[in-house]
C-alpha cells in the first residue's frame, strides 16, 4: 500500500505561491543595482572621452525605473541635466560617436544577468525543490 501525506505538498504550494512575489522583488533589486552600475560605468567612460567641451555630460548620466507592466530601467543621459541632450553617444556632424554607453553595456549587462540569476537561484534554493 502507498500512503501519501499531503502536508508537505500543501507547504510546497504555499512556498511556490510566494516565488512570484519574492522573485519580482529580487529581480527589481538586482536590476536596480545593475542600472546604477551601468550608469556609473557609462559616466566613467564619458569622463575619459567627453573632453572640456562636454565637461557636464558625464554628470547627466543617470538611471530611473519606468512605470510599466514589465520591469524597465532607463539608463542614459538625462535631458533635464546640463549637456544631457548632447549627442556624444552616437555622434553628430560635429563629432564622431563616443559609444561610452555601449562599451559600458557590453561590460555590465553580463554582470547584471549573473546578479539576477544568483538572486533567483537563492530563492529557488530556499524552497529545496
Amino acid at each position: 500500500m502507498i500512503t501519501f501525506d499531503s502536508h508537505e505538498l500543501a507547504a510546497l504550494s504555499v512556498d511556490i505561491g510566494k516565488v512570484g512575489r519574492t522573485s519580482t522583488k529580487a529581480m527589481i533589486e538586482g536590476l536596480e543595482e545593475g542600472a546604477e552600475s551601468l550608469a556609473n560605468a557609462w559616466a566613467h567612460n564619458a569622463r575619459a572621452t567627453s573632453g572640456v567641451h562636454g565637461k557636464h555630460y558625464p554628470n547627466s548620466i543617470d538611471w530611473e525605473m519606468q512605470l510599466s507592466t514589465d520591469i524597465v530601467f532607463e539608463v542614459g543621459p538625462n535631458p533635464a541635466k546640463p549637456q544631457g541632450r548632447m549627442s556624444f553617444e552616437n555622434g553628430s556632424v560635429n563629432q564622431p560617436p563616443h559609444l561610452d554607453g555601449q562599451r559600458a553595456a557590453d561590460y555590465e549587462i553580463p554582470l547584471i544577468q549573473k546578479r539576477v540569476d544568483r538572486r533567483l537561484d537563492a530563492i529557488l534554493g530556499a524552497l529545496n525543490l
